[in-house]
């Protein structure tokens, strides 16, 4: 259940913002709300996913700065970093096959992950990278691994499991996408995730 919101709940009770949502565009139509100022736009975005939250919302900014703000205004308005994620655009110049930041490309899985598995509504990305091909790989839920406290796990599955999914081996993790074994110990430091994580072995 969301919490409500003194902006979101200002935002609904407004004329204009009620006539919007009652001619949401069809497809291949636009539609939109003029004069808004600094962040209103985004407000008005997380009132409409408030209103229909079983819609999926593209949050189209200027550039990186610009989509980084509004996704962070989004978690704000909204109370949760599921609702809405961030595709940010590759860092790798469109000729180059490799893009060279890995955690740009973990928050991009991260990202189409969410939406797909449903977790996610909103999406918030650039023009660059709306226009960027990369392959989606159908199985893309299949390679979630997940562990909770009292899991029975064989500590070799997992470390081969783990470079399976493309991490890499590492005496000591600092940076997302390495895994590193010592004795019971296993550092992880996932796709999306903030921090390195650890797991104990009894």
């Amino acid at each position: 259940m969301s919490v409500p919101d003194p902006i979101l709940a200002a935002i609904t009770s407004c004329q204009p913002f009620q006539d919007l949502a009652a001619r949401l565009p069809a497809p291949g139509q636009r539609d939109g709300l003029a004069g808004l100022k600094g962040s209103s736009n985004v407000a008005v975005l997380a009132a409409l996913h408030r209103r229909f939250p079983d819609r999926v919302w593209i949050a189209l900014a200027r550039g990186p700065r610009d989509a980084a703000a509004a996704e962070a205004d989004l978690e704000a308005l909204l109370g949760s970093a599921e609702q809405s994620r961030l595709y940010p655009q590759k860092e790798a110049l469109p000729y180059e096959d490799v893009e060279p930041n890995l955690e740009i490309g973990s928050l991009r899985v991260e990202a189409v992950e969410g939406v797909f598995s449903g977790r996610s509504r909103i999406l918030v990305t650039t023009p660059r990278a709306l226009q960027e091909r990369v392959p989606i790989p159908e199985g893309l839920a299949n390679l979630r691994l997940s562990l909770k406290v009292g899991d029975t796990a064989v500590l070799h599955d997992l470390a081969e499991a783990l470079e399976a999914r493309g991490f890499e081996r590492v005496p000591l993790v600092e940076e997302v996408g390495q895994f590193a074994v010592r004795g019971g110990i296993v550092d992880v430091f996932s796709v999306g995730a903030g921090d390195p994580v650890r797991i104990e072995f009894w």
